[in-house]
């Protein structure tokens, strides 16, 4: 497996740009987090140069985060502050070499619900731009349980979205613990959707803690992957349960050694 660690995640017993040498230390060769834009593009390229890491995916800015918002796409009345995102993480995934961006359609509140033809159609707007360039867009399924209120909370709701978009450059970010809240086969329902994952992002359940942890049967799940030759990468975005550096003990047999 290409493991990519996920900087928001983990590593967070230090500040956020010395995250970047620990992930190389640790094996990886590859990060990924949601949002680059309050740092200097130049900062951000010179550690991965650095430490020879790859940068696999990125969120389009995702509105007002200090409020709670997870992402603009499905609200009608923001078209404009969409389309301005898209443009913002275009720049940002070019300079940065990145090939993937994640469209978060956005959570219900007290001032606003998502809309669906809002949302179908700004994500045909974001997949137009992005693969004008050579990027392509991801979506994901949430759970209910795990992000309340948020518009695609159901694999039935991404096979409508997928249907209506039918553009290969549109892509499913598969998150593990989310489709084992949500489906009760989590196997059948990844190998169902293989054809269409961008992107897969790991972590057990209950708990979602690292591989190990809980009752998820990760060795099937790799394999699974090897045999339906899955290319991309898969992103570790757990909660460690005790230390990053800790927890990577379930998943030394799939990255290099320290310092090699």
């Amino acid at each position: 497996m290409k493991l990519s660690a996920h900087l928001g995640y983990q590593f967070n017993e230090v500040p956020f740009l010395e995250r970047f040498e620990l992930a190389a230390r640790y094996g990886y060769r590859a990060v990924e987090f949601p949002a680059p834009y309050g740092y200097a593009v130049s900062v951000l390229k010179n550690l991965m140069d650095a430490h020879e890491l790859k940068l696999v995916q990125i969120s389009a800015p995702m509105g007002n985060t200090a409020a709670g918002e997870k992402g603009i796409a499905s609200f009608a009345g923001r078209r404009d502050e969409f389309v301005a995102s898209v443009s913002i993480a275009r720049e940002a995934a070019l300079a940065l070499g990145c090939p993937r961006v994640h469209i978060m359609a956005g959570v219900r509140t007290d001032d606003a619900a998502g809309n669906w033809d809002a949302y179908v159609e700004n994500l045909q707007r974001a997949v137009e731009t992005f693969s004008s360039v050579g990027i392509k867009t991801l979506v994901e399924v949430m759970s209910p349980q795990e992000v309340p209120g948020y518009l695609m909370s159901s694999f039935e709701q991404a096979e409508a979205l997928f249907s209506a978009i039918p553009n290969r450059n549109l892509e499913l970010l598969f998150d593990t613990y989310h489709a084992a809240v949500l489906e009760p086969d989590l196997l059948a329902t990844l190998e169902h959707w293989l054809p269409r994952i961008g992107h897969i992002q790991i972590s057990d359940f209950p708990g979602r803690h690292e591989p190990g942890t809980g009752a998820l049967p990760f060795d099937q799940i790799f394999s699974r992957l090897k045999a339906c030759g899955y290319q991309h990468w898969v992103g570790c975005e757990y909660r460690p349960l005790c230390d990053t550096v800790g927890g990577l003990r379930y998943l030394a047999a799939y990255l290099d050694a320290p310092g090699s």
